[in-house]
């Protein structure tokens, strides 16, 4: 029975996170003027980075949210998917400390009528404690594996 709900749990995470992260990482590859944008209003990168990061980030998101259903590299896109949330939650709270008046630069300018912050945070440590429920998950499945294994395979 426990196998069964960790089972569902872990399949609604991987979605729920795949979801989320394939979702912005297509909005931001879509329009990587107004990523660039939003990344550079937080003020915390030059502009040749905000550039870099504005170009870039969209696939790393893409991929990441993709190799949530890779057994091979499953692991390696749980990490980076919590990095990722651990750098946007410490952009946010900066902004926040800042007082600056930005959009998240999550989902779209819409998010720039009204930036919640606590609800920003909140969203994001939902996340990423969906990553590390994900990560504790695929780890004891890779252990299991690994002790299944024969001796001499090892």
């Amino acid at each position: 029975m426990a196998g069964k709900v960790i089972s569902i749990l872990d399949w609604a995470l991987r979605l729920t996170l795949a979801a989320v992260f394939l979702y912005a990482g297509a909005l931001h590859a879509w329009d990587t003027q107004e990523f660039v944008r939003a990344i550079w209003h937080y003020q915390i990168l030059p502009t040749t980075a905000s550039m870099l990061l504005g170009v870039y980030l969209p696939w790393v998101k893409i991929l990441a949210a993709i190799g949530l259903f890779v057994p091979r590299v499953r692991l390696g896109a749980i990490a980076a998917i919590g990095g990722m949330l651990c750098v946007f939650l410490i952009a946010i709270v900066s902004a926040q400390v800042r007082g600056l008046d930005i959009s998240c630069g999550c989902f779209r300018e819409a998010e720039a009528i009204q930036v919640n912050f606590p609800e920003l945070i909140a969203r994001d440590v939902a996340m990423l404690v969906a990553a590390v429920v994900l990560w504790l998950i695929e780890a004891a499945r890779q252990r299991r594996a690994l002790t299944a294994q024969p001796a001499h395979e090892k």
